[in-house]
């Protein structure tokens, strides 16, 4: 039996969802993005990408900001995948920080990225270069555009 035959438990609609007019949505193509990569979404993450990649009239995102209120271990890391997966390969965001409280769970998250990556060869072909230095793990496209893990601390990141 595969993952994405599963019964989901839970309420898959948030209870409090709050999100600005927006004309289209790129979430559809984010989470078909994922999926071509090996991340099956859950409805709740289809839904959490639909909304905070909505668009205005004019192309801009119709959110500046997005927040999300996850309990622990129930998904949050693979809608930031995916999420991160379409600002490299669709959106062309040149710098992407992902940043976690724990080195260890930065590392983790990067790991798993590239996972999915190296499990695409449409995407793999993409990648310039993979850095495993330690603190400064990172993706860079072929493009230029780059995914950097960092901890956060003192002074990390900040000048990203």
């Amino acid at each position: 039996m595969s993952y994405a035959s599963v019964e989901l438990l839970g309420r898959q609609q948030p209870r409090i969802l709050v999100s600005p007019p927006r004309v289209s949505s790129a979430g559809q193509e984010a989470a078909e993005l994922a999926e071509s990569a090996g991340l099956v979404l859950d409805p709740w993450q289809r839904l959490a990408l639909e909304e905070a990649l909505g668009e205005r009239a004019d192309g801009s995102w119709a959110a500046y900001e997005v927040g999300l209120e996850v309990p622990r271990q129930n998904g949050k890391g693979s809608w930031i995948e995916a999420r991160e997966l379409a600002g490299l390969f669709l959106f062309g965001d040149r710098l992407i920080v992902h940043s976690a409280h724990l080195f260890k769970t930065a590392k983790e998250a990067f790991k798993r990225i590239l996972q999915l990556i190296e499990g695409s060869s449409d995407l793999a072909r993409e990648v310039r270069r993979v850095t495993w230095t330690h603190g400064s793990e990172g993706i860079e496209l072929m493009s230029g555009q780059r995914l950097e893990f960092v901890a956060r601390g003192r002074g990390s990141g900040r000048g990203l």
